[in-house]
């Protein structure tokens, strides 16, 4: 859907693209695709894809919080189960540069982890228990050694409530927010993340 209120062919920036789920999506709907990975092999993997299907993919391995690319040159921009990887100050600087990137009224959409949910409370006791450290309010880290590599519980985590959403994404208007939540299977809690449409003023 918010493909759909894209420009047909805009230009769009997709933040921790990976092995390129979204890049090969919106690329296969004729949009040009730009990402950005911390991964070398994910930008990679990327970039062979596209060329196999003929996508116009510009890749750059980098973090986040500093996007090489010129103002004002995107349609939009797209950050799922990413942004939330930095401690809240990166955050910010992130999106700084997404609304520096976007054209004016150039639509971002993002997600958040949400504090009203069984993994939020389930981390809240492991800090309790002494297993992972919450460096800032509501941001956690697991800091041991031996995690297994494909886990990524060695980045920061950064949980979301409503107020602390609204006010990281100050610098754009939003156009929807919602808590997109739903039951775990065990019935113990709530399950979900914040999903956000916003775009940069006019």
């Amino acid at each position: 859907d918010w493909a759909t209120d894209l420009p047909a062919g805009g230009f769009v920036l997709d933040l921790g693209c990976g092995v390129g789920r979204h890049v090969v999506y919106l690329g296969d709907c004729g949009f040009r695709m730009a990402g950005i990975d911390i991964s070398p092999s994910g930008i990679r993997l990327t970039q062979e894809v596209c060329a196999d299907r003929r996508i116009n993919f510009e890749g750059q391995i980098s973090d986040m919080t500093t996007l090489p690319w010129a103002d004002g040159v995107f349609d939009g921009a797209l950050s799922i189960s990413t942004i939330h990887h930095h401690q809240r100050e990166g955050i910010i600087r992130t999106l700084g540069q997404i609304r520096r990137v976007l054209k004016p009224g150039g639509l971002l959409l993002v997600d958040f982890p949400c504090t009203d949910t069984l993994d939020y409370r389930l981390l809240r006791e492991r800090v309790a228990a002494g297993q992972i450290a919450e460096i800032e309010p509501n941001t956690f880290v697991d800091p041991r050694p031996d995690l297994d590599e494909m886990d990524d519980d060695f980045l920061p985590h950064h949980y979301c409530d409503e107020d602390d959403l609204r006010d990281l994404l100050r610098p754009f208007e939003i156009m929807r927010l919602r808590a997109a939540l739903r039951q775990s299977e065990n019935g113990a809690g709530m399950r979900g993340k914040w999903v956000a449409l916003v775009r940069r003023p006019l």
